[in-house]
């Protein structure tokens, strides 16, 4: 088990080894960070209080996740710098300017989906300056055959040990 310290956000939740791990990957010069499958909405709030990234967009399939999630940035101070989008794709998220700096992370989710979500994003962020997050729930083999058959560099390729499981993190940006 990790014994590192889980940071509190509220009572019951807090950022956590993986969490913390995700977040450091997040440049400091980062413009947006795109978190899909944001559930909690943890990750947008570590890395806004870490200063990390100057707005979040948290995007979610459900309504009730989207509704604790806004509960949980109005308690941290964070939601005048994010933007909740209810939906289960890229395609649904209004992108900023091509020139700024844009994380996407899709963490917590099955490799199938991370693909799908990735595909279905692909002509979104391919022209923009775009770090890519991910954090595959079980193995990671689909989504480092998409990054190599389109071209993205993987610039880190860790494991974190998270309450007694341990999780890939790929890094990954356009080459």
């Amino acid at each position: 088990m990790d014994p590192s310290p889980v940071e509190p956000v509220t009572r019951r939740l807090g950022i956590t080894s993986r969490i913390r791990a995700l977040v450091a990957h997040v440049p400091g010069e980062a413009d947006w960070l795109i978190d899909v499958g944001t559930n909690h909405g943890i990750l947008p709030i570590a890395a806004l209080r870490a200063g990390c990234a100057a707005r979040c967009v948290a995007i979610d399939k459900s309504r009730t996740a989207l509704a604790e999630t806004r509960r949980r940035l109005r308690r941290s101070g964070c939601l005048d710098r994010v933007r909740l989008v209810c939906a289960d794709t890229l395609a649904a998220v209004e992108l900023p300017a091509p020139e700024h700096r844009v994380v996407v992370c899709l963490a917590g989710l099955g490799p199938r989906t991370i693909v799908d979500l990735l595909a279905s994003g692909l002509p979104r962020i391919a022209a923009r300056p775009t770090r890519l997050l991910l954090n595959p729930l079980v193995s990671s083999a689909g989504p480092r055959r998409f990054l190599r058959e389109h071209g993205f560099d993987l610039v880190a390729d860790e494991t974190v040990a998270d309450r007694g499981r341990e999780y890939e993190l790929l890094v990954a940006e356009a080459g």
